[in-house]
């Protein structure tokens, strides 16, 4: 309810939050160390151990998911976590520490502290916190990495970003609207992994974008707690005005060519409802193609050549996901080896399995959430050296 996404997206949280938990649990259990044997009869083994007490700092998109990706594997390896959620979307977090307690957790290991930015800083600085895990955007942090760094905190990032969805001519182009617009219309399009620069062949743009307005015209824009709903409201009124500012731009700045929606909607119910985006004519150049805007946005861009839509797709600061669609399975993987995104999909778009990592490349994040990846963002390896025979001392004399 705090984050205005209707029901027909939220059902898939809570049982997403549980395979998390299970995954995360299992690996706990799983990885270990390793043993070494050594020269002379000596030999040695690595352990893993909890890194201490760790804070989690939520965003408000998915704040369920957001608290349960950070607080699952730091409890499963012995952590215990302070988690700040946003203070547009708390309720999610507080309920989950209800329910760690009734599970057994106990008092103090898994705590909720709400407030704004003002409440993070003193947790990110503390001399008594060993590892912090950030999710927001670019500017905050930097921030926080800068904090921590001072007193060499592990630091785990999840950033913004600018993706790319690149559709070539052998697409299904059915599918490829329907991931464009999973990759733009889902939650409003308040999504940091959303594919916004959606690179389309040639000779098939008119039809892809034909298609793409008359899928996006037959949606249901309203109520979130009706079932039928399939896009709510913004999560608030300056980030609606945020987004419209950006479709401001988009029509009078950058001269691109709006074809489908952009307006705000049903104002008569209070919501900050808002009709999606599509934009074509667009060019690497325009801000509405570099700049995150976290919402309803669409830039459609027209190519011709793999190698040109490769250096295009890079040519970026972000680095969080890239989508590929096409039938040549040889070009997808030749493609995502060279695109630099730590994310990224052949012919789908925006699914996130927990047994799979999620990380950020460049100015999008730092370190990985999820998979056996996440083990070293939430453990630290200790080396443990073992002697079998006695010691011979170099001091003594021939």
């Amino acid at each position: 309810m705090d984050t205005g996404r209707p029901i027909f997206e939220t059902r898939y949280e809570a049982p997403g939050a549980v395979d998390c938990l299970e995954y995360q649990s299992g690996a706990a259990l799983t990885v270990g160390g390793q043993h070494i044997d050594l020269s002379g009869g000596g030999w040695g083994y690595t352990k893993r151990e909890p890194i201490g007490t760790t804070v989690g700092i939520g965003a408000w998109n998915y704040p369920l998911q957001s608290a349960i990706w950070k607080s699952a594997p730091a409890l499963a390896f012995g952590n215990s976590m302070i988690f700040k959620p946003s203070e547009l979307t708390p309720t999610n977090a507080l309920t989950l520490a209800k329910i760690y307690m009734e599970a057994g957790l106990p008092e103090g290991v898994f705590n909720v502290v709400v407030g704004d930015g003002s409440v993070g800083t003193p947790l990110v600085n503390h001399d008594g916190v060993d590892k912090v895990s950030f999710t927001g955007s670019v500017g905050t942090g930097q921030k926080v990495y800068t904090s921590a760094l001072k007193s060499f905190k592990k630091v785990t990032l999840e950033l913004g970003g600018k993706s790319p969805l690149i559709i070539f001519e052998d697409t299904n182009i059915k599918d490829a609207v329907t991931a464009a617009m999973v990759a733009n219309w889902y939650s409003s399009g308040q999504v940091c992994s959303n594919g916004t620069r959606v690179f389309v062949h040639e000779s098939i743009h008119d039809e892809f974008v034909k298609q793409l307005i008359d899928a996006t015209s037959k949606l249901v824009i309203g109520d979130p707690m009706d079932k039928s709903t399939q896009i709510g409201p913004m999560v608030a009124k300056d980030h609606m005005e945020k987004v419209m500012n950006y479709i401001d731009i988009g029509k009078n700045d950058d001269n691109a060519t709006l074809v489908y929606g952009g307006e705000s909607i049903l104002g008569d119910t209070g919501g900050y409802f808002l009709s999606p985006a599509i934009f074509t004519d667009c060019t690497d150049d325009m801000r509405i193609v570099k700049e995150e805007v976290f919402g309803m946005v669409m830039s459609i861009l027209t190519f011709t050549e793999e190698d040109d839509v490769l250096n295009r797709a890079n040519d970026t600061t972000f680095g969080l996901a890239a989508g590929v669609f096409t039938q040549d399975l040889q070009r997808a993987h030749r493609m995502v080896h060279n695109l630099e995104a730590g994310t990224t999909w052949i012919n789908n778009y925006n699914l996130a399995p927990v047994e799979l990592p999620w990380s950020g490349f460049k100015n999008s994040g730092l370190g990985s959430e999820n998979g056996l990846a996440g083990v070293e963002s939430w453990s630290r390896l200790k080396t443990v050296y073992v002697e079998m025979g006695q010691i011979e001392s170099p001091y003594e004399s021939e």
